[in-house]
């Protein structure tokens, strides 16, 4: 994640230290394994059917989910490992019947939770408990305008009341992050999203680069040009200099892409060299793309992946071994190479100025796109003179 409000306008959150990009400055040097944000999801079962999901989640739970016992286990292991939040996602998290006890259980000893959901299934009771519960955030997805949004989650009326949802959960106290997917079908849509987050007066919107992941991988075809991708940031950057200007405190940031960090850099470097160095100190401990260190996901049945996008590929399996002992083994090869990725990254990235605020973008993506885990990631949006050494 990258809080282009803070980077552009030095805006606090107050979260920093929780995003995905960032490394644990409080990390303990006896055990310097990486404790990372975890998003687990609860069960691949959903109430709708999105065009891009990563999960590629289904109308029935899959087999074999961990039972409450063993999701409370898993809870006490993540507890003791020290991990900075645990994401409750799915399929339709809500869809569990025992959701909202795992995410009870969670913050009574003590975990930070947060929850990505559609919204469909907060009523005024679930909210109420989500606010009895203690749940400081949740991350509602968006997809555009009333009628594009019903369309690419498959279901009318969906926005309507994903939105009645959102106002559910902010009149409770309950803070709120719309996340919107960015790509061909709905790029229009942006300033619309921006508007409708005014309206609602939304404190917090991630604007999502597409992953080539679960049903999302057959959308590379309508995944944004490099041109299309720079325009889009460009969008972006405008509003979030108008918010300042009129006062308008809304959070704005990015994720999935860490060519962000180098393109605002190297756009700054254009209009306020000042600013792009101020900008460059601030970034330069985050390390880029954490996927492996300091984000972690389990899906259902137990399976441990390097980032939430990585269901393809399994690196062992909380049901046999603590996710704890899976982390800090590096038995994995894949995890193993993620933990120092620079010497492993293909010739392009290994040029790159920028190297030490992307570390090779989005591995799942790369995938993908070339077959190869270490290959290119197309997500790459900079131009070449971007990426060049500065001279002088």
């Amino acid at each position: 994640m990258l809080s282009l409000s803070n980077i552009l306008c030095d805006q606090i959150s107050g979260t920093e230290n929780l995003r995905y990009g960032h490394k644990r400055a409080d990390a303990d040097l006896a055990d310097p394994t990486p404790r990372p944000v975890v998003v687990w999801a609860l069960t691949k079962a959903c109430n709708l059917k999105c065009v891009h999901c990563y999960a590629s989640a289904t109308r029935e739970p899959s087999p074999d989910e961990l039972t409450d016992d063993q999701g409370k286990a898993l809870l006490d292991d993540l507890k003791a490992f020290n991990v900075p939040a645990v994401l409750f996602s799915g399929g339709e998290p809500l869809v569990r019947a025992s959701a909202l006890d795992m995410i009870g259980y969670a913050r009574s000893i003590g975990l930070r939770c947060t929850l990505s959901t559609n919204g469909l299934l907060i009523s005024d009771s679930v909210a109420d408990k989500l606010a009895e519960i203690g749940l400081q955030y949740v991350g509602i997805s968006i997809d555009g305008v009333e009628a594009r949004h019903d369309r690419l989650r498959g279901l009318k009326g969906a926005s309507r009341d994903t939105w009645a949802a959102i106002d559910r959960c902010r009149s409770r106290g309950i803070k709120v992050g719309v996340r919107f997917t960015v790509h061909a079908l709905n790029q229009d849509d942006l300033e619309a999203v921006f508007d409708l987050c005014d309206e609602h007066n939304i404190d917090r919107l991630c604007v999502y680069h597409l992953a080539y992941s679960g049903r999302g991988e057959g959308m590379q075809r309508v995944d944004l040009s490099s041109e299309q991708t720079r325009d889009v940031m460009n969008r972006i950057f405008a509003r979030v200099q108008r918010n300042q200007q009129v006062g308008r405190n809304l959070e704005l940031l990015t994720v999935g892409n860490h060519a962000d960090a180098a393109y605002v850099i190297w756009t700054l470097e254009q209009s306020d060299p000042a600013r792009a160095d101020l900008v460059r100190q601030r970034l330069a401990g985050t390390g880029g793309n954490r996927s492996g260190q300091n984000i972690a996901a389990i899906d259902p049945e137990g399976g441990v992946h390097y980032d939430q996008f990585s269901w393809h590929y399994t690196c062992g399996n909380v049901k046999q071994t603590p996710f704890s002992h899976i982390w800090r083994a590096t038995a994995d090869p894949r995890l193993a190479i993620l933990r120092d990725r620079k010497p492993h990254l293909p010739p392009k990235c290994q040029a790159c100025r920028f190297i030490d605020l992307c570390n090779g973008n989005l591995r799942t993506r790369a995938e993908a796109a070339t077959g190869n885990w270490l290959g290119d990631d197309p997500g790459c949006y900079l131009p070449d003179e971007a990426r060049a050494p500065q001279i002088g």
